[in-house]
Parts: C-alpha cells; sequence; structure tokens
C-alpha cells in the first residue's frame, strides 16, 4: 500500500516543480482547492507566490515532535517566494520537499531579512516544552496548511473539498505516530466544526491566563485535534500553561 504521506510529498514536489520553473497552470485538483476561497481585500490570494501546502518533515522516517494544521501559509513574501525568491531559487535547486524539510523560515537568509521569526521561534519553544527536550529543533515540527496558497490575511471560510482534505491533510497525517495534532487560534473552532470534525468538547485545564481554553476534536486513528485559543492571540501557550495543557492531556490518555 502506498503511503499517503510519500504520495502527497511526490505530487507537491511534481506540482510545485512545475511552477518554480515558469509553468503556472493548477493541477485540476490544485484549481478546485483554489476555487474554494473567496476572500477579498487583504484576503485575497496572490498566486504568484510559491504555494506551500506544507512545512517540515512530511515523508521522513521519523516522526515530528509537533504536527499543528494552520489555515494558509499566510502572507506574501516576494523577496523568497515570488519566481525570483530565494526560496522559490532553493525550490528549483533541490524540490519542494527537501526545502520545505530544512527548517525554512528560521534560516540565516530569512532572519537577516525579517528578524527572529516569532511564529515560528514559539511554536518550538512549545513543542520543547511539551516533550521536555531542548534539543528539538525547528526542522523537526511539521505544519499543514489547510489551503495552500498565500494571503495576507484570511476573509472567508476555508472548507477544502472533502476528497483533498483527506488526500492532503488527514490520510498523511494518520500515519505518524502522534496522538495529538494541534492548531491554534479561535479561527479554528469553526474551521474544525466546518471540517467534518464535529464540535468537539471543552478539556479541562487549571489554566493560569484565564482566557485561555482548548477543544478536542476527534480524528482518525485515535488521534485528537487540540484547538488552543486565547482572548486576542493565536498562538501556543506559555511555559505554566504548557505545563497544565500537558496534565490535562496525560489525564485523558
Amino acid at each position: 500500500m502506498v503511503s499517503s504521506r510519500l504520495a502527497a510529498v511526490e505530487f507537491w514536489d511534481r506540482e510545485i516543480g512545475r511552477w518554480v520553473t515558469g509553468d503556472h497552470r493548477l493541477h485540476p485538483d490544485l484549481e478546485r482547492w483554489r476555487a474554494t476561497y473567496s476572500g477579498r481585500g487583504a484576503g485575497a490570494v496572490d498566486m504568484t507566490m510559491m504555494p506551500e501546502p506544507y512545512i517540515g518533515p512530511l515523508g521522513g522516517n521519523n516522526t515530528p515532535a509537533l504536527v499543528m494544521l494552520g489555515l494558509n501559509p499566510g502572507a506574501p513574501a516576494p523577496a523568497f517566494q515570488s519566481m525570483e525568491g530565494i526560496y522559490t531559487e532553493r525550490v528549483r535547486e533541490t524540490s519542494y520537499g527537501d526545502w520545505a524539510s530544512s527548517g525554512p523560515y528560521t534560516d540565516d537568509a530569512w532572519e537577516t531579512a525579517h528578524g527572529r521569526n516569532r511564529y515560528h521561534q514559539n511554536r518550538l519553544s512549545f513543542a520543547r516544552r511539551l516533550h521536555g527536550d531542548d534539543s528539538i529543533q525547528n526542522h523537526d515540527l511539521l505544519y499543514i496548511e489547510l489551503y495552500p496558497f498565500h494571503s495576507k490575511a484570511v476573509t472567508a471560510a476555508i472548507a477544502p473539498p472533502s476528497d483533498l482534505l483527506s488526500r492532503f491533510v488527514l490520510d498523511p497525517i494518520s500515519e505518524l505516530e502522534t496522538p495529538f495534532v494541534f492548531a491554534f487560534g479561535k479561527p479554528w473552532l469553526k474551521a474544525a466544526t466546518r471540517l467534518g470534525l464535529g464540535d468537539g468538547h471543552q478539556l479541562l485545564v487549571s489554566w493560569a491566563t484565564a482566557s485561555r481554553s482548548a477543544r478536542i476534536f476527534p480524528l482518525t486513528r485515535n488521534q485528537r485535534l487540540v484547538v488552543v485559543t486565547q482572548l486576542g492571540y493565536a498562538g501556543p501557550p506559555g511555559a505554566s500553561d504548557t505545563d497544565a495543557l500537558i496534565g490535562a492531556l496525560h489525564s485523558r490518555a
């Protein structure tokens, strides 16, 4: 049986490999996917940027230290993601999978241009606290997006076609030996329901931050999606609340 993870990596290597050579015609499946989101204004899709469906070791032999879901790859960075971009050139020289598993967005090129990447650093700190392991590095983390195209903001619902959601997101995740998949931010509560995961249920955690909460949604193979939210913040918890979350998750194991 063909691995869903490897099949996804091969698909993206082929399709993004075409994109970086200047062939921007979308595969029919990607055209269907693109059409499912209708954001406008700041939420308009920028198709001049390299698609980024995942970052991290999707096809690796080792289980990622942390698996996270995102809505989309975020705001365009033309110096890195356009046809002349630094990262586009790296993909052109190797493959999308090789580039994605190298720990981009925390490398010297990015930090020289933009400074320390707080988005990735906060998630790395969370992964280290979660496992009590400071040896975990950025290239050990796996991010998978619900929508592989860039926009400055998300201004409309993202609901991938169910077959593509299974093929590129849920099935690959199900092959990973990880009991919990994480997503951060209030928009994920509605997104999880739109994905057919139900309403979930609240995880009882003794938070230090009063506005923080977590909901659990069932995935396949006894995996669970943990959506963590906090008023005015869409990132992982700090040290004390991570400890509280660990305790609550272990009590359910």
